[in-house]
């Protein structure tokens, strides 16, 4: 006889209904609710919540015998829970994560701040219950044929438990430095101000650029046209190309130039933008023009070449290479430590990793100021832990396999 829907035992068909009226409950609650973000109890409550609900598992599992506890152990109800959660996390990678409120559906489902609304939450409490019976009821007896699936499931429910509850102690801080100035204050994105246990002062900051690139541009538009005119150029003394029906010669160049009575001199001064002097011949008619060109700076206005009506050949700014911090971390007014941050290239010190993020790009390279962004996540060492499980779980089970196969082979 067919078994009927939701009659014991509960098989995928019932699984993944639960799974997805969790998923729009959670959906529902998004739209409804005026808050337009969850945010988790901290430390201690989230480590006194994490413990109540390992010993509610266990002790659940132990004393309740109903069809109901086999299914929350089961395999339909593992792969259903983990496969729904699973698609919400995906959406992480495809919808950006900001905290802005209100105005769009996304924002309204709570899709934009996904970590911190109903439906993650739903179904992090969905997968962590059924992850922990499968964990307890695989755990009885803990022999070596029970060990790697015990170590795979505990491994991934603390991954979960650490990256969800523990999310709530995560600090990610934004912090503007200014050259020689202590800084004991960081906002966070809603621009709260944070008194910090360290000061930060910006000792120097360095911006190494590309070479400058020339290239025309359509006064009608004021774009540069590198469709149609070609790709930019590097600048570099003694330069010789082509743009269209212009043959361009760069006869003299300056990575730091100031104007002075006959042109542009190379200087050291700061706001010294980088600058060329150019012959332009036109291949059509001959004619011959001459000047200097720059990209300017936040002292000096930028200077360009008229080629015609429509045309004329501009400097683009220097893209910055790799700019640089450094800083000087204070624990105390006597005790410090000298640091250099990078883009990409962080700092970790007293448990917090420093980013470099930005500068005043007005300034370009002789910004005063640095943006620099901090982090402070004390469950990242237990992520590491379970994801340690995990692999260890995994590689038992390739031991094990090839284990079984050698055995095989030697009784055939």
């Amino acid at each position: 006889m067919r078994r009927r829907f939701w009659e014991y035992p509960w098989g995928y068909r019932e699984s993944f209904t639960i799974g997805i009226v969790l998923l729009f409950l959670g959906f529902f609650i998004e739209l409804v609710s005026p808050v337009d973000a969850i945010y988790l109890p901290r430390w201690p409550f989230n480590f006194i919540l994490i413990l109540v609900l390992i010993a509610y598992i266990y002790i659940s599992y132990r004393m309740v015998k109903h069809p109901f506890m086999k299914w929350l152990s089961s395999v339909p109800a593992a792969i259903s829970s983990i496969s729904l959660f699973t698609i919400l996390v995906l959406l992480l990678g495809f919808i950006p994560q900001t905290d802005e409120s209100g105005g769009s559906l996304l924002v309204d489902l709570g899709l934009t701040h996904v970590t911190r609304s109903w439906p993650y939450i739903l179904l992090s409490f969905y997968l962590l219950i059924i992850l922990g019976y499968t964990t307890v009821r695989r755990s009885f007896p803990l022999n070596l044929k029970n060990f790697a699936f015990f170590l795979n499931h505990a491994g991934l429910w603390i991954v979960i438990v650490a990256a969800s509850l523990g999310s709530s102690d995560l600090r990610r801080l934004n912090m503007t430095l200014q050259e020689n100035q202590a800084v004991f204050r960081a906002y966070d994105g809603e621009g709260r101000a944070y008194q910090l246990p360290f000061a930060i002062k910006l000792l120097d900051f360095h911006i190494k650029e590309y070479p400058p690139s020339i290239g025309l541009v359509d006064k009608n538009t004021g774009q540069f046209a590198i469709d149609e005119m070609g790709q930019l150029i590097a600048v570099e003394k003694g330069l010789n190309t082509e743009f269209g029906q212009w043959e361009i010669n760069i006869d003299e160049y300056y990575e730091s130039g100031f104007p002075d009575s006959t042109g542009y001199t190379e200087s050291e001064r700061v706001g010294a933008p980088p600058v060329v002097h150019m012959r332009v011949r036109n291949t059509i008619t001959d004619e011959i023009k001459a000047g200097w060109l720059t990209s300017g700076s936040f002292i000096v206005p930028n200077k360009f070449m008229h080629l015609s009506d429509r045309w004329a050949i501009a400097m683009r700014v220097p893209a910055p290479m790799e700019y640089s911090s450094e800083i000087r971390f204070f624990t105390s007014m006597k005790e410090y430590e000298d640091i250099t941050i990078k883009v990409n290239k962080p700092a970790k010190i007293n448990g917090w990793t420093l980013y470099q993020t930005g500068y005043d790009e007005r300034m370009g390279k002789w910004s005063q100021v640095s943006i620099v962004e901090i982090v402070k996540d004390p469950w990242l060492p237990v992520v590491y832990v379970g994801i340690f499980m995990m692999l260890l779980g995994s590689l038992y089970l390739v031991w094990m396999g090839r284990t079984t196969k050698k055995t095989e082979n030697e009784l055939d």
